[in-house]
């Protein structure tokens, strides 16, 4: 995909900031009410904000696949949209290592302790395994960081651990003890067993890259973890979200039909599929999957039609999504691609939800990296949270 944005004689920092506020005037929030958090995201960002856009990244960051260290996204649902932002703290140093990076992320950790919302005490129960020198036989393992903002709701966090960074062999183990720790052992045995049966009769690899926190002392804060699916076989992805207690299987096979169509083939490379935990539970509590977008749509006009077409499935304004496109969009949607890069549905029940994950491209592609959104999703506490 080519570059869509131009960063030349801007900082990170300030070309984020440019981004974050024309989400916020996409989404019609008055600048009194969008003004702190937007002050917020660019105090999270320092020191590093500082640093020049320049032509290459400063860092190779899994992020987004031209490097670039950061994206957003936004959550829409019965209630307020959601706005977000995903991104790989830079280190000081010079150049800039995965160690450094590594120092940066759990500077920043430290200082979201001060946060309304914000608990640590699950994260001090696991951080050491993630930690550098914790006996795995590669790089340190990368963190990312991630703010969620509801308007009227202060700012939720959440924390992720690239598992990417570690041996196949002991991702596994990995997540098997960190998930002992925080009491959710049981439905991630559920998970593991279910999933091993599933790649043996199917062939298809389901490859665990990411374990995440949510930074909340809630009761319902969630462990998650994030499968990438070598394939793009729709049964594959329902199989995988039905792990879930809360998957409705009918109503999500009627969304992914209004966002891909009826080909059982045809949800693009390398889709997503996150699973959420709480503790004490016999199983995983909710699923959700994540489609890229860009890898089965020729445009960002195709693809914003089919995001289009979910959110009016799920009963949403897709009016909405295209304001927030005309306010983001450096150039016509016809003639640019991987914009909208991922695009994520979760079944709860009756309700759903559905996440847009934006890349801001502004370095000449590469070959393709590990690394969901998540944010995966593209990385609230309430019932609705999204994953």
């Amino acid at each position: 995909m080519d570059s869509i944005f131009s960063g030349e004689g801007r900082s990170i920092g300030g070309f984020l900031g440019e981004r974050w506020s024309e989400m916020c005037d996409g989404l019609g929030l008055p600048q009194s009410l969008c003004g702190p958090v937007t002050d917020q995201v660019r105090d999270l960002l320092r020191p590093w904000a500082d640093l020049p856009v320049g032509q290459a990244p400063p860092f190779p960051s899994y992020v987004a696949d031209d490097g670039f260290p950061a994206e957003m996204s936004v959550k829409w649902s019965r209630g307020r949209p959601e706005l977000r932002i995903l991104f790989e703290a830079l280190g000081n140093s010079r150049p800039i290592t995965a160690a450094s990076n590594r120092a940066a992320a759990a500077a920043l950790t430290d200082r979201l302790a001060g946060e309304p919302l914000v608990c640590l005490d699950r994260y001090g129960k696991v951080a050491d395994m993630f930690a550098p020198g914790a006996g795995h036989e590669t790089a340190p393992i990368p963190v990312w960081h991630s703010l969620a903002w509801k308007p009227g709701r202060p700012p939720a966090f959440k924390i992720y651990f690239g598992l990417y960074a570690v041996e196949l062999t002991e991702r596994h183990a990995l997540v098997g003890e960190a998930m002992a720790r925080l009491a959710m052992g049981t439905a991630w045995a559920d998970t593991s067993a279910r999933v091993t049966r599933a790649a043996q009769a199917d062939g298809v690899e389901r490859e665990l890259e990411f374990f995440a926190l949510d930074l909340d002392a809630g009761a319902r804060a969630r462990a998650k973890v994030y499968y990438r699916n070598h394939t793009g076989s729709v049964a594959v992805l329902e199989q995988m979200a039905s792990l879930a207690r809360a998957h409705d299987p009918d109503r999500a096979r009627s969304a992914f039909r209004a966002l891909l169509g009826t080909d059982p083939e045809a949800a693009g490379e390398a889709p997503l599929t996150c699973l959420a935990y709480r503790p004490d539970a016999s199983r995983a509590d909710e699923s959700t999957t994540y489609l890229r977008v860009s890898t089965f749509t020729a445009s960002d006009e195709e693809a914003a039609d089919r995001i289009g077409a979910l959110m009016a499935h799920e009963g949403l304004d897709p009016r909405r999504h295209h304001a927030l496109l005309r306010a983001l969009a450096p150039r016509p949607l016809n003639r640019s691609q991987g914009l909208q890069e991922l695009v994520s549905y979760r079944s709860l029940g009756h309700d759903g939800d559905v996440s847009v994950y934006f890349r801001f491209p502004v370095y000449p592609p590469r070959t393709a990296q590990p690394g969901p959104s998540p944010q995966p999703s593209r990385h609230t506490l309430q019932e609705d949270d999204s994953l």
